[in-house]
């Protein structure tokens, strides 16, 4: 059985959250709400880029990835993200 609109909202919600949480730890509470609207957008944006535009996704991510000398951390991130989000 598949589940309900709501209940994938609220997964990927807390996976959305336990993705930032060290981010989330780093800041006053009253920021939160906007910091993980604000991830919402980009994680939305980079979804859609990487779907409909995904050779110039990949150079996007080769540039986020020349200042960001953990390739691996992102990789394992974006995994870990994958399975609290999605199962």
């Amino acid at each position: 059985m598949e589940a309900s609109a709501d209940e994938q909202w609220a997964r990927y919600g807390r996976a959305l959250i336990s993705s930032m949480s060290e981010v989330l730890t780093e800041t006053p509470d009253d920021a939160h709400a906007n910091l993980l609207e604000t991830a919402d957008y980009w994680l939305s944006v980079g979804l859609v880029l990487g779907l409909r535009e995904p050779r110039q996704a990949e150079r996007l991510l080769q540039v986020i990835e020349a200042h960001e000398p953990e390739r691996g951390e992102l990789e394992r991130d974006a995994t870990s993200l994958i399975g609290h989000a999605l199962g």
